[in-house]
């Protein structure tokens, strides 16, 4: 599995234009909805630099936050004490992880679950859930439907600011993968520029392929929407969020 390095130190500026906020909230409704348990223990799975994390405990959860990279969790860290806001983290793959006490809502989201290459990597992460939650906790998670793009041709975009230049190819490099190609430049105190190269990879996930997955983990599906709102996804849906409750 890709981890984030060099991408790290800017992923925020290329974010900045995302209300974590309205995510935490957003969150709050889908839980509300399906009767998960207030305010109890969140897990937030590939959680990044921590923005999520970071809403989600303004919003009153007791949050902890995972992700595999380590460079993604130190500016998470950093980020938690400037802005004294109180959240654990822990370095760990979302395949084998396992907690010491069981939470009651399990959240991952911008991709994470694309991130996963193998039905054997959704089975297992999925598994890793179901042990992670309360019975009838929740576990609430996206997925980009990247096979909207399958009809794409390799495109390539840019970003030139002053701090950082970053340039990405995308393209299908297999029927189901999709590969984002990353070059990006970095300003140093000095005045100089450090290059950074990293291919991250997502993978087309169906809905079948999610039940089947869910099912295995002893996770019941009960409701899935267009990204923010309570719409059922349709065909051009791009972004579907999913709830799953543990069986009892």
């Amino acid at each position: 599995m890709v981890q984030y390095s060099g991408l790290a130190v800017i992923y925020d500026q290329l974010m900045q234009s995302v209300d974590y906020d309205e995510w935490a909230e957003y969150i709050g409704e889908l839980t509300h909805r399906h009767g998960g348990i207030p305010r109890q223990n969140v897990l937030d799975v590939a959680c990044g630099t921590g923005t999520t994390t970071l809403a989600l405990a303004r919003a009153g959860y007791p949050v902890t936050g995972l992700d595999l990279s380590a460079e993604m969790l130190s500016f998470a860290r950093e980020k938690a004490e400037s802005q004294g806001t109180e959240a654990a983290f822990m370095q760990a793959d979302m395949r084998t992880f396992s907690l010491a006490e069981p939470v009651g809502l399990v959240v991952s989201f911008q991709d994470g679950i694309n991130y996963l290459l193998t039905a054997e990597d959704l089975t297992q992460t999925f598994s890793a859930v179901g042990k992670a939650l309360l019975p009838e906790g929740l576990f609430i998670f996206d997925v980009n439907r990247v096979d909207k793009l399958q009809d794409t041709k390799t495109e390539t975009s840019w970003v030139d600011c002053d701090d950082f230049t970053l340039i990405w190819e995308t393209r299908f490099v297999e029927q189901d993968i999709w590969e984002i190609a990353v070059t990006g430049f970095t300003k140093l105190k000095d005045g100089n520029y450090q290059k950074f190269s990293e291919v991250h990879k997502e993978r087309v996930i169906s809905e079948e392929e999610v039940q089947r997955s869910l099912h295995h983990a002893g996770l019941e599906l009960v409701g899935r929407y267009a990204a923010f709102s309570l719409d059922e996804p349709d065909f051009g849906t791009r972004r579907v969020f999913y709830v799953a409750r543990k069986e009892r």
